[in-house]
């Protein structure tokens, strides 16, 4: 009999298989990333179909093997504040979309499980868009950070230096590199402030009118370190 392997963990993707079977994919706490196969899920009679929507968070239960086949899934979470709010969904889709591409397969990362879940709680409560926008920034630091891949500060404000931003060097600094970018005071001070609060705490923000142009400069830079487009950037900004 095939070992069965429980873990809990959030739906980003869904792909069509064979003629009523689907894979899903899954960001979990104890795997990383995972791939299941759902029999017979695009059945009408099948009880997995409303319990496997997109960023639901479920405790997961599945058979091991080449291809894994999902035993059963509870919902734990569903975050169905945020799916009443299109600024709030679209956020969630850009988060889901950076988990997705950043991440390999099988490879175990609690703490960026952790921010996935904090950022769709956040997002579940009905906030401003100008907090919408502090929320996705620091989501984006944070991502980056998790991965290993966190913008550097080379900087030194004051004394009238000009500060400027390199996605290709990877942060920010007082030299002009070939691609720098200048930017202004509460770009950076805000770029300091949001890893020291928690999501809950934005409202308190104090670097305000930077919150966008920092979004644009690490969008820059995730681009880069994907080498590729986050085709829900341009949702995002509709």
């Amino acid at each position: 009999m095939p070992r069965e392997t429980k873990c809990q963990a959030i739906v980003l993707k869904k792909q069509p298989f064979n003629e009523g079977d689907e894979i899903i994919t899954f960001y979990s706490r104890e795997l990383g990333k995972i791939r299941c196969l759902a029999k017979s899920v695009k059945s009408s009679k099948s009880k997995l179909q409303q319990k496997l929507q997109g960023l639901f968070l479920v405790n997961l239960s599945f058979t091991q093997g080449r291809l894994p086949k999902i035993i059963s899934v509870e919902p734990v979470k569903v975050f169905s504040g945020m799916r009443e709010n299109l600024e709030n969904l679209k956020r969630a889709f850009y988060a889901q979309e950076l988990v997705l591409k950043f991440t390999p397969d099988e490879q175990k990362n609690e703490p960026l499980f952790v921010l996935l879940e904090n950022f769709l709680e956040f997002l579940n409560a009905q906030t401003t868009e100008e907090i919408l926008n502090f929320a996705l920034a620091k989501f984006k630091l944070e991502i980056l950070q998790t991965l290993g891949l966190g913008v550097h500060n080379n900087a030194k404000a004051g004394d009238g230096k000009e500060i400027f931003f390199s996605p290709t060097l990877g942060g920010f600094g007082n030299a002009v590199s070939f691609d720098g970018l200048k930017v202004s005071p509460a770009v950076y001070g805000l770029f300091l402030e949001l890893p020291l609060i928690e999501f809950g705490e934005l409202k308190e923000v104090k670097n305000i009118g930077g919150e966008k142009d920092l979004q644009n400069l690490l969008s820059q830079f995730i681009e880069y370190q994907l080498e590729r487009k986050v085709r829900s950037e341009k949702f995002l900004r509709q």
